[in-house]
């Protein structure tokens, strides 16, 4: 083969690596933005509320529904809604407890010498999916 010809299949080589590259970076990129958000509860205007105002919507346009019924049904969705992230909230501390005590547990098996060590990467994997170092330290409660 001439060196023209080696060129280019090494440049669609690289061009082909640098796309995966990219792409898984891009899939680690967000799927970790994914479980951050999660685990942390959401921003206030959550799943729970765009579901509820989406169900209020469809209901009110398949089923013809006048102003005021739309809106004791779209009062009812959206009480569910509130209640939802509560529920949310309440699973999200009680994984960051069991989170804690499994923290524990395992240092009780370290030895002595090794906790310190594993408590720090302890702390940085979690801080990665963006819990604060302050909610997770198994040392406080």
């Amino acid at each position: 083969m001439s060196t023209g010809r080696w060129r280019g299949w090494l440049a669609a080589a690289g061009l082909l690596i640098l796309g995966i590259a990219l792409g898984s970076a891009g899939t680690t990129w967000l799927g970790g933005r994914m479980v951050r958000e999660a685990l942390q509860g959401g921003a206030e205007t959550g799943l729970a509320d765009r579901a509820a105002v989406r169900i209020g919507a469809d209901l009110a346009k398949t089923l013809q529904l006048t102003p005021a019924e739309a809106a004791r049904v779209q009062a009812i969705l959206d009480q569910s809604a509130v209640r939802l992230k509560a529920v949310r909230a309440q699973a999200a501390t009680q994984a960051l407890q069991e989170l804690r005590a499994t923290s524990q547990r395992v240092a009780a098996e370290l030895p002595p010498e090794k906790r310190a060590e594993y408590r720090r990467l302890f702390l940085r994997r979690f801080e990665r999916l963006g819990f604060p170092a302050s909610r997770l330290d198994p040392d406080k409660k």
